[in-house]
Order: C-alpha cells, then structure tokens, then sequence
C-alpha cells in the first residue's frame, strides 16, 4: 500500500485524518497480516531471550579535547550564540579547522580564542552547568547500566531492546504497522526491517543515550534551537520547526550532531505515544550548502526512512534557493515512495498554511503563533527518581510482567486470527483483541513508570507539557 501525495493534501484541506491501515482500522487482509509478523517475532525473540549484541556506541563518543586554560567565563559572553557558532565555523574551512584545531599538535598549541570557540560548539550541557556553577552538578547518576537483568554495558540484551522499543507505544500494533506500511505490507521484509532496527539501537546504545538524555548532547545545538516544536499542525499532529541555517555540523564533530539528531527522534518519539506522527518545517531560508555536508544529509534520511520509519507526517521544505535543487539531487534516490509523498515543497509562507493554521504557525513565517520550546537548562533535582535502585527494580520487575502477559494475549490473537472470518478480524469487541488491547495498554503504562527511572528529564517534561500518560500537551490544546 503506497501513499499518494494527493491525499495527504486532501487530508490537511479537509481537517480529515484518513485512519485506513492504522491500528483499530485495519481491514481483514491487514490483520492478519500484523498478526503473521508478530508471530514470526514472537517465536524469534522469545527463542533468543539470552542472545546479545556487542556496542558499537558511536553516539556515546566524548569530545576529549583540553579546555583546562580556560577561565570559566573567559569571552564569547556579549555575542549571540549563533554569531559565536558562525565564527567557529569558519575555522573548520582553514588550515587545522576547528574540529581537530591542532589540540593534539605539537607543533603550535591553538590560541585562546580558539579553545573559546572550541568549546563553545563542543562541550556538553553537564560541562556547561558545570562550568558555570564551578562545580560538578550530579544532574543523573554517574553509573548506567541496561537493566538489572543484563547489566553489563558492554553489550544489549535483543529482547530487552526489543520490547523497550515497542512498549513507548500506546497500542502493539503502533511500530510493526509502520514497519509495514514502508515495506509495503511484505510481512518478510517487515520482519528483517524490524530486525536491523532492535539491532541498530542495541548496537548504538539507544537505552544509554535516552539515559543522558539533553545532558549529554552539545550545549551548542540545544541554544541554537534548531529544531523546536512550535505548535499542532491542521490535523493535530506535533509540529517541529527546523530552522536550516542554524545547522552547522562542521562546526563540531560529526556524532555529535548524530546524537542531537537520534536524541530529538527519541524525545518526540515518547511524546507521541498515541498513533500520532510529526509534522516538520525545514526553514531553508538563508541555507548554503555547508549548512548540511551530504554525510550528514545521508544520516537524517536513514534515520527518517529506516530507523524512525513512517515517524513523520509530512515533511514541508520552504524552499527559496536555487542551490537546492542540486542538494535534492543528491537526496532523492535514497528516498522510498512512501518517505516521497511525504515530502512537500513550498515556496512561501503562505503556502505553509494549507498544512498549519495562522495561529500555530511561527512568528518567523509570518503566523501569530510565539510560543516555540526553546531550551532550559536542567534542574539539579529533576532526575531524582533514577537514583532510586529499588524503586527501578520494582519498575522493572512489573514491566517484565507485563511483557509477559502481552506475550501471552499476542500468541492467543494470532492463533485466533488464523482461522477467524473478516468481520469476526475487524470487530473491536472482539474478546481476543480487547485482551491484547488491555495488555497492551498495561504494558505502556509499566514502560512509562520504568521511564522515569531510566530516562532523564527532557525539555518538554522541563516546560511541563507531558500530561499524565506520557504525551504532548501544548499550551494551545488548553485553550
């Protein structure tokens, strides 16, 4: 099932969502064909319960660079952080760049202005608090380990990784549609897709980097605000505005923007537990081809074609330079059909407002819409929860549970589903399907109460705009 580009604007001129294919929507042929991969992954993941994977942690690298010369407030203080940012940049286009910025040379250390710089676009937001308090601020517990089952953080557990996954979802069904949808309902390929990606995030150590969290991504991109939610779009969905020019992954190390990247998936990921996608603005106003290198660019669409799949609503492209179109060249071909018609191009503004409300569109874009998650600092107390070891092994021991007990209702629906009629399939009352419904239900519930102890604090916990169970609450859905 492929989606054409035409409905998805049909959608948005009629404030209609279009539920077909979706959990609690699915047809006969569809069900069945969710159940087929759940049981292939069922009998998989529980035949390989002890089997792991070693880390590979790309996304866990440290900037190791020596900024011990430095005084705490030393320069940089009266700019605007992305004049700062601009500045460093233009390092990286000279001999020894800001990247590497000759710290390792013997030949000739770098000067101060430098390191300022240097660490300007490289440390993180624990080595910002505790630069600027002057001392070591315990914003999470100094030790992570996966869990109390699999402790040890030089591999993942499969499973584990497996279950933690699906489990941030509200419904079962919410990821492995997805998985689906984007292979084309070929429930085989589905199955290996699913596959590479409990495997991807073991390897990358996805559980650690939700762990850190904020505070162990770059200061820099966080003040930049290059991506910030900014509202709903016309059918309800989050809407993130990414402001293009502010991207400047040369002024740093390439996974260090990776992880901002992959960290900012992961928090709207949590937020949108419902079956929900993301609506995005990619703002190229101003934007120039270093703005994003094309290994970059290759990384983002991975991440929207493969490790994040079907997360996004539509993609708006604001469009208003001619070197763009030799930068989609390049991008294009790694696009799959489904990713494509999602991707729509405007040229101003106005156009945006076939997809966003004048009072949800940003200020910047000429809406009436000022409120926008800029970012805030994290609180010393706000993780205190994830010093608590029994309270995370209670946590844990009821999640497992509840796996347990979603395991069981799964393999009974699936059993069911192979010799139900369709309209016995389709019906929501359906016994077998509202016991999954409810396992599932208690399974989010558990995951969401072990989050609070293996998952630190993010901006929109910090602005309070998670409700009780876990999703998006903007100051605009009060109203």
């Amino acid at each position: 099932m492929t989606i054409s580009q035409e409905s998805l604007i049909r959608e948005y001129e009629t404030k209609v969502k279009d539920n077909g294919g979706c959990p609690g929507y699915f047809t006969a042929q569809e069900q069945r064909k969710v159940a087929k991969l759940w049981s292939m992954l069922l009998e998989y993941y529980t035949n390989n319960q002890e089997k792991t994977i070693n880390v590979n942690g790309e996304l866990l690298q440290k900037i190791d660079h020596d900024w011990s010369e430095l005084d705490p407030h030393e320069g940089l203080s009266d700019e605007e952080p992305e004049e700062v940012t601009r500045r460093a940049w233009k390092f990286t286009k000279g001999e020894g760049g800001i990247r590497r910025f000759n710290i390792r040379s013997k030949k000739e250390p770098p000067s101060r202005e430098k390191q300022a710089l240097d660490r300007h676009v490289n440390e993180t937001v624990q080595q910002y608090v505790d630069r600027v308090t002057g001392h070591h601020v315990e914003l999470i517990p100094k030790t992570f380990f996966p869990s109390f089952k699999s402790p040890n953080i030089e591999t993942r557990n499969l499973y584990d990784t497996f279950w933690s996954m699906v489990s941030i979802k509200q419904h079962p069904d919410i990821l492995l549609h997805r998985y689906l949808r984007v292979t084309g309902w070929d429930v085989e390929k589905a199955f290996a897709l699913t596959k590479s990606i409990v495997e991807w995030r073991a390897s990358e150590a996805i559980d650690q980097v939700n762990f850190e969290g904020e505070i162990g991504i770059g200061y820099d991109e966080l003040r930049l605000g290059m991506a910030r939610l900014v509202g709903r779009d016309r059918l309800g969905n989050p809407l993130l505005y990414v402001r293009v020019k502010r991207i400047m992954p040369r002024a740093n190390e390439a996974f260090v923007m990776k992880r901002y990247l992959v960290s900012k998936f992961e928090a709207m990921q949590m937020v949108t537990r419902k079956h929900m996608r993301i609506t995005m603005i990619y703002d190229f106003t101003g934007f120039c081809m270093d703005n994003t290198p094309f290994s970059m660019v290759y990384f983002m669409v991975l991440l929207g074609i493969k490790y994040y799949a079907e997360a996004s609503g539509v993609m708006i492209l604001l469009v208003d330079s001619w070197l763009f179109s030799n930068f989609w060249g390049l991008i294009r071909p790694f696009l799959d059909v489904n990713l494509s018609a999602r991707i729509i191009f405007v040229k101003t503004a106005d156009e945006v407002r076939r997809f966003v409300d004048d009072d949800q569109l940003p200020v910047e874009l000429g809406g009436k819409n000022t409120f926008a998650t800029d970012f805030v600092q994290p609180k010393e107390d706000e993780n205190m929860l994830m010093f608590d070891l029994d309270g995370r092994r209670n946590a844990e021991d009821v999640w497992r549970k509840s796996i347990g007990e979603l395991e069981g209702a799964t393999q009974a629906w699936c059993k069911h589903i192979e010799s139900a009629g369709p309209d016995v399939i389709t019906n929501p009352t359906n016994h077998y399907t509202v016991e999954r419904a409810t396992a599932g239900a208690k399974l989010c519930e558990a995951e969401l109460e072990l989050s609070k102890y293996t998952r630190s604090c993010n901006i929109y916990r910090r602005l309070g705009l998670v409700d009780s169970e876990g999703c998006l609450l903007l100051p605009q859905d009060k109203n």
